[in-house]
């Protein structure tokens, strides 16, 4: 049986993501631009791939003062990091859905990473959380002031080439 590589349609998409602020407050954004190419033929998961990069300089939590800071160096460091990376190494069926594990590229520092998600109706969707310290991302803030752990929600549309 013949499997497609599909592709991610980014108007039908979106990657979304939490932070906590001073202890109280929960801070959400998303990442607008974002692309990658997608291999899943469910019956032959040892062939699985994802390979999805995003662009962080489209980053918007609604505040542009806020987004501007969140590029800089003290942050994402657009001009010399412009792109995060995942590259998958494998995919295993779970309880309920699916299991990506492979390498996250963030300012220069990769990370192996679990993904699980579920995949229904051309709609990739998952969820995990990051430690922003294992990426030195906003490491002269303390966890008081910007949280360590930052939520990450992924859903996805694939289309055909």
């Amino acid at each position: 049986m013949a499997f497609n590589v599909l592709t991610i349609d980014p108007h039908s998409s979106k990657i979304s993501f939490s932070v906590k602020k001073l202890g109280l407050l929960t801070i959400s954004g998303t990442i607008a631009d974002f692309n990658g190419e997608v291999f899943f033929p469910k019956e032959a998961l040892a062939d699985a791939n994802f390979n999805v990069c995003v662009s962080p300089s489209t980053i918007d939590t609604g505040t542009a003062k806020r987004d501007e800071h969140l590029k800089s160096k003290d942050f994402f460091f657009v001009n010399e990091y412009p792109k995060i990376c995942f590259q998958s190494n494998s995919v295993q069926s779970e309880a309920g859905g699916y299991k990506a594990i492979g390498d996250l590229t963030m300012l220069g520092v990769t990370r192996e990473v679990s993904i699980p998600f579920t995949f229904s109706d051309e709609f990739f969707v998952g969820q995990f959380a990051i430690n922003r310290s294992d990426f030195k991302l906003g490491e002269k803030f303390p966890a008081f002031i910007v949280g360590k752990t930052i939520q990450i929600t992924i859903k996805c549309k694939i289309t055909l080439p």
